[in-house]
């Protein structure tokens, strides 16, 4: 009877590792807490050494006919002034590959499904979970009918993100783990109405006390346009208790008034905000833990290493780490798997979870004062002009050594399987 495995969570890294063990003949079940049609999340990239992996999954084509189109990403004023514009690829915050992660999840999910040996159900929560010497037992709960039933596994996989149910059933509470990390700032995301301006160039503008607001096309065809808000600072009592209790009315009221009388579109962005459905909002955590696997269940993903956007890393490690851990137990069919796993990607991870310039890269790329705004906004004017000599002149920009070298052992496999 082939091994029966339980995935939490079907979102990147739950979908490659739910790819790779329906191709090696696992029985694989998918949990995942969302509605099967939901699509949310921001923008992301996909670069080497990842990029290696969805173009070895053979969806790459799929994903390029899916990618939003960004150009690449403006930096403006108060006023909407331009003093920057640094085209797609390179050291933009644009990528050459960029998708909402709605999009990439899709694919993702559609490429495993097409497995026989995969089923995913949707939403479907974990409720609890208790090993065994040789299974583990779960009881999985389905929303909408509030019904519960009880299955065995071989194996469980925790790729449910930061605030993982699975890593607290196997392992502790966040508390217990000690595992939570904050890095002092605050994040939204949501969309609003599209308006002409909006396309085809993200637009970034920064603020004293710590503000940005970045707005981003989601495709040209799209009626509707990603922003982000990004707050550095550890105080602001009033969204930290609205996050804690998950009430999504009140982090919109605390981040409209911690966004209050700020010019440029702030104040069309607040006003849709107030209104959007697809709204998320937390205070940014990076998850350091001892171990990333507790006997047979194991986590990937956010759930066992979450770096945070500043380290531009998250969506890059979901991607390999997925790819690695279904290499792995596809390779030694037991939980023996999880420390070949772990000893091969965690001095990765650990180096990628690294934010730059010794962590203080969002204090540095986030003013506190007029002086400060004014300052980055001259280096960012400084710096577009350079990087278009450099493409004038045809001269390497370094873009091709920006990527940290990582053996994903893809063409290991394919040799065994030739053999």
């Amino acid at each position: 009877m082939p091994e029966r495995v339980l995935i939490c969570g079907a979102g990147v890294a739950g979908s490659i590792v739910a790819f790779y063990l329906g191709k090696a003949d696992f029985q694989v079940t998918v949990v995942e807490r969302s509605k099967a049609e939901q699509k949310a999340g921001q923008g992301i990239e996909i670069e080497e050494p990842a990029l290696s992996v969805v173009r070895h999954m053979g969806v790459l084509d799929t994903l390029e006919s899916v990618k939003t189109g960004e150009e690449g990403a403006e930096f403006v004023d108060q006023r909407s002034r331009s003093y920057g514009i640094f085209k797609a690829g390179g050291i933009s915050p644009t990528g050459e590959l960029e998708l909402m992660r709605g999009d990439l999840t899709e694919v993702l999910y559609k490429a495993a499904d097409a497995h026989l040996n995969v089923t995913y159900l949707f939403e479907t929560t974990i409720q609890s979970l208790r090993q065994t010497q040789d299974k583990v037992i779960v009881d999985l709960a389905h929303r909408p009918t509030r019904s519960v039933k009880t299955e065995e596994f071989d194996l469980v996989v925790g790729a449910d993100g930061v605030k993982s149910r699975t890593r607290q059933l196997a392992m502790g509470s966040p508390e217990e783990l000690n595992c939570f990390k904050a890095v002092g700032a605050y994040t939204a995301y949501f969309s609003i109405p599209k308006q002409d301006q909006d396309w085809p160039y993200s637009r970034l503008c920064h603020f004293p006390g710590r503000k940005v607001v970045w707005m981003r096309p989601v495709s040209k065809a799209s009626d509707v346009t990603s922003v982000y808000l990004i707050h550095v600072g550890k105080n602001v009592p009033a969204l930290s208790r609205a996050n804690a209790v998950g009430d999504r009315m009140k982090q919109k009221e605390a981040l409209a008034e911690l966004y209050s009388g700020l010019g440029w579109e702030v104040p069309r962005v607040i006003e849709e905000m107030l209104k959007a459905e697809n709204f998320y909002s937390d205070e940014l955590m990076q998850v350091k833990l001892q171990k990333w696997s507790q006997d047979r269940v194991v986590l990937v993903g956010d759930a066992a290493w979450a770096p945070t956007p500043f380290t531009g890393e998250g969506n890059q490690l979901a991607i390999m780490g997925a790819h690695v851990l279904a290499q792995e137990i596809s390779r030694y069919r037991s939980s023996a798997a999880f420390d070949a796993y772990e000893k091969r990607l965690r001095a990765y991870v650990e180096d990628a979870q690294n934010i730059p310039l010794g962590g203080y890269a969002p204090y540095i790329f986030v003013p506190q004062t007029s002086l400060g705004v004014w300052v980055f906004r001259t280096l960012i004017y400084l710096g577009s002009w350079i990087v278009r000599f450099i493409a004038w002149r045809g001269m390497p920009d370094g873009s091709d050594q920006q990527h940290k070298e990582f053996d994903l052992q893809i063409e290991k496999d394919e040799t065994k399987k030739a053999r």
